[in-house]
């Protein structure tokens, strides 16, 4: 049994090593904002993101934007 503990230390000398890539800055300053929404309308925003081949975050950001131009 040692035998075969010590072939396999043996065998693994080449360990992978972590790469560390620094985080690139944002271009839009965001925050995180969580609320509430019906059913049907979540199961319905999923839907539209998957037929436009969208984010469902991106869809909501539009429809918030589109909303305060028409005021």
């Amino acid at each position: 049994m040692n035998e075969l503990i010590n072939k396999a230390k043996s065998s693994n000398k080449n360990k992978t090593i972590q790469k560390i890539v620094p985080v690139t800055a944002k271009e839009i300053n965001e925050v995180q904002f969580s609320f509430y929404i019906e059913k049907e309308l979540l199961k319905k925003l999923k839907l539209k993101a998957l037929q436009e081949d969208t984010s469902m975050k991106q869809l909501v950001n539009n429809a918030i934007k589109k909303s305060l131009k028409s005021n």
